[in-house]
């Protein structure tokens, strides 16, 4: 039985969704826009879908061309497909993860702001749309205010209201000639719950080794779960995995950490795009005490 104290890592791992790509496809791209979110926010915590930021730069990659194509398909992960294949991948990951069949509900939608009076081709138009499934409309950026309010409206509509104020009224102007929206939405029951009367306080040692108070849900039972060492004495050499899967075996968390007290930028640099699927291949069910920060 083991003791889960210090969260590390999220990353969503689904075992149900196979494609006829590579598997390690899926997890090169989280991997990559993970580091380049990192870099740029050293300090603060980071909650992203790998998959919302690929369908929002693959509309992008649909009118790139040269170095700017090739650079793009490199930071998304796509250099071992064929040039457009990474289009095909993303749509059909996108219909199988929101599939009306699942235990759970997860709304992907696209947007295409075009300024009143310039040309966008035909041909890109059909391609966001048959990919992509976008909205395509014709909008005034210079009324700016209007044009936000217009823009979250959207996005309200299509995250269950979850999401407000997404954009501003000084994200728009008359040099605005294109905003490619994308909005997404996720609801999932834990399979196993956490009851609330068992939720305790606990101190969390932050990075920078302050603690705070916060409540800690908890849990007893049986998880996937598994030790890995990382061939050093950096991390404390051995760190663990834990899969909490969501109702319909799906869909499931990842969570990744060190069994020892170490900041939190000393693991990540653990999280390689190769070891996600090693790490859902091995885990083995066994039974697991599970704190998890509310």
């Amino acid at each position: 039985m083991y003791f889960l104290g210090l969260l590390s890592l999220l990353v969503l791992q689904s075992k149900a969704f196979k494609t006829n790509f590579p598997d390690e496809t899926i997890a090169e791209l989280s991997v990559n826009v993970y580091n380049q979110l990192r870099a740029a926010r050293e300090d603060e915590n980071i909650l992203f879908s790998p998959l919302s930021i690929a369908i929002a730069m693959g509309m992008v990659e649909l009118g790139a061309h040269g170095t700017t194509l090739k650079e793009m398909r490199h930071s998304l992960g796509f250099d071992s497909l064929k040039n457009g294949e990474e289009f095909t991948f993303l749509k059909d990951l996108a219909d199988m993860a929101t599939t009306e069949e699942s235990h759970y509900v997860l709304n992907i939608a696209n947007s295409l702001y075009v300024q009143n009076g310039f040309h966008i081709s035909d041909k890109f138009l059909q391609l966001v749309k048959k990919y992509f499934k976008a909205e395509v409309e014709n909008i005034d950026f210079s009324q700016s205010a209007a044009v936000a309010a217009h823009i979250n409206k959207w996005v309200e509509n299509h995250t269950n209201n979850m999401i407000k104020d997404f954009v501003s009224s000084r994200d728009f102007g008359a040099l605005t000639h294109l905003a490619l929206i994308n909005a997404i939405y996720f609801k999932g029951n834990w399979k196993s719950q956490f009851r609330p009367e068992n939720t305790r306080t606990f101190s969390f040692t932050k990075d920078d080794e302050s603690e705070v108070q916060i409540p800690m849900m908890y849990q007893q039972g049986e998880f996937y779960y598994g030790e890995f060492s990382d061939g050093s004495n950096e991390a404390g050499g051995i760190y663990q995995v834990l899969e909490i899967p969501y109702e319909g075996d799906e869909i499931s968390m990842m969570i990744v950490l060190s069994r020892q007290e170490v900041p939190l930028v000393t693991l990540e640099p653990l999280v390689k795009a190769s070891l996600i699927n090693e790490w859902a291949n091995s885990v083995k069910k066994q039974k697991v005490e599970v704190y998890l920060p509310r």
